[in-house]
């Protein structure tokens, strides 16, 4: 027993030194001290902090934000998430691109909304929520990678939209 015990502790300080040196020579490393993020569940969402941002980020909305650009028929909401998400429900009038889809899938879906979209539109993304970062990166792909200017993040998303009653729909669009 004396034995096994001993054996449990060796392992257990070799995985602790090799995942503390993994960490501080990583290039994805994680902070040890940080602010870490309140998910969906919270009622603030000007208390989310996103661990992939960047300063020079598109802008991150709040449900009050998001919710005063969606009555403006002028503002484009994309769905960040993949396409059974999509079709369980929505943000009403919100277009699909999957960002995390297989290439021909989205593709095919931006292919749908190019048309709808010049490089001066307005534009805000949205996923699950604050647990999901799909919308961050889709944003950073429409701006940086497609020339689009006005492309903001409503980081409380589908959830937070949903559980404020706001109008959603199901299916295809």
């Amino acid at each position: 027993m004396k034995k096994l015990l001993k054996e449990i502790v060796i392992i257990l300080a070799i995985s602790l030194v090799a995942g503390i040196l993994n960490n501080t020579f990583s290039h994805n490393s994680v902070e040890w001290i940080g602010s870490w993020p309140s998910f969906a569940d919270s009622e603030n969402d000007s208390t989310w902090d996103c661990l992939s941002c960047e300063p020079t980020d598109p802008p991150l909305l709040s449900l009050a934000e998001a919710s005063a650009l969606y009555q403006n028929p002028e503002i484009i909401f994309i769905d960040a998430r993949y396409p059974d998400e999509y079709e369980a429900g929505h943000i009403k009038g919100a277009y699909l691109l999957s960002f995390d889809a297989e290439e021909e899938v989205f593709d095919s879906q931006w292919a749908a909304i190019k048309p709808l979209v010049d490089s001066s539109s307005q534009i805000v993304t949205y996923c699950s929520g604050a647990d999901c970062e799909s919308s961050l990166f889709l944003a950073r792909y429409l701006r940086d990678d497609l020339g689009f200017k006005n492309v903001r993040i409503f980081f409380g998303g589908w959830r937070r939209w949903s559980k404020a009653g706001l109008p959603i729909e199901k299916g295809e669009e």
